[in-house]
């Protein structure tokens, strides 16, 4: 099973606290949901679907009564998630989808409370030394039917489709990246526009148009150029790294603190780098510049930074570059029209 689908069970350890039981492929904190978080702050019996970058997941809280529990019963948590960006022209309307998924998890958990041992092997800490041993101590009996169990499931709620086909090689990719300083935005705006791309799945009265699915696609390949694309060691290998990363672009976003005028001269550092790959290639790649407001304080004015990127020099030189104030955390709207600016040009 493609790693764009991942089925997980959880549950509440009373020693270890929140703990991964199984899951059909490794997770990590960057790119997946901390499924122990939620399960440590979410008790209530039901389904609920939570939304994190690329991945939205549906889950499923069920309680199994258990002498072995402190208050007599277990709390357990099934989540069904998936990588929605890879479903945009098959499924056209993913919180749907996910909503369609509630009695597989419900069945499933039915199924997991007439598993005889499981209560037996969550208490069963002998030999454990992390949480990733949980079922090391089950029998062969019960990891059997467990995994038995699991495979259907996960069978059942996958689509039917081939996720891979549409993908290239790395090397065929073309990105467009997000640059500029640390500690600018650039994750904290990747993650607000996959929140925005989830809510419109989530409206049923938005028909997934032609606009919609290109800005699908967009989000889906939006990169954040990040440093270990850089050799910090001397100035020719930095530019020469960075280079070989421009190379493979469509477009960029250039985002730094508006808040602060420190910020200003590594932002047009970094600016320049990509300009002059830009310019020694000959190409015309839009250039969307983001002044990230930090609690909507603004010491780098508009005007600042159309004098000192020389922006109506480079326009009138035909190069595509555009400015926007945004605080990203929370200005949708702004970050739309800045998105919608990228496409036009792009396209």
């Amino acid at each position: 099973m493609p790693k764009e689908v991942i089925l997980c069970v959880s549950y509440f350890d009373t020693t270890l606290g929140p703990t991964n039981l199984y899951c059909s492929s490794p997770l990590n904190t960057q790119e997946h949901p901390d499924l122990g978080r939620i399960l440590d702050f979410t008790d209530l019996e039901g389904n609920f679907i939570f939304t994190y970058r690329k991945y939205q997941t549906i889950n499923h809280i069920f309680y199994i009564d258990s002498e072995f529990a402190r208050g007599g019963k277990e709390l357990l948590m099934i989540t069904f998630m998936i990588r929605a960006a890879y479903f945009k022209d098959e499924i056209t309307d993913v919180y749907n989808y996910l909503l369609s998924k509630t009695p597989d998890l419900e069945s499933y958990a039915s199924e997991l409370k007439n598993l005889r041992e499981l209560k037996e092997v969550l208490h069963n800490h002998k030999n454990r030394v992390n949480q990733k041993e949980t079922l090391s101590v089950a029998s062969k009996k019960f990891k059997k039917e467990f995994f038995r169990l699991f495979n259907k499931y996960l069978e059942k709620m996958s689509p039917q489709l081939d996720l891979t086909t549409h993908l290239l090689d790395k090397g065929n990719l073309k990105k467009i990246y997000i640059f500029g300083p640390r500690n600018a935005g650039k994750t904290e705006l990747v993650k607000n526009l996959e929140v925005i791309q989830f809510l419109q799945y989530k409206n049923n009265n938005m028909k997934r148009d032609l606009s919609s699915k290109i800005y699908d696609f967009i989000i889906d390949n939006i990169e954040v150029l990040t440093y270990e694309c850089i050799d910090e060691d001397t100035d020719d290998e930095r530019t020469s790294l960075y280079e070989d990363c421009i190379d493979n672009a469509q477009g960029f976003i250039l985002i730094f603190n508006a808040s602060t005028k420190d910020s200003i001269k590594e932002t047009i550092e970094m600016f320049q780098l990509v300009l002059n790959r830009c310019q020694d290639k000959g190409d015309t790649m839009p250039i969307l510049i983001i002044g990230n407001k930090f609690d909507d304080k603004e010491e780098i004015t508009s005007n600042m930074i159309y004098e000192k990127f020389n922006m109506v020099e480079l326009e009138e030189c035909g190069l595509s570059i555009e400015y926007f104030s945004i605080n990203v955390l929370n200005e949708n709207d702004k970050i739309i029209n800045a998105i919608r600016w990228l496409l036009k040009k792009m396209i």
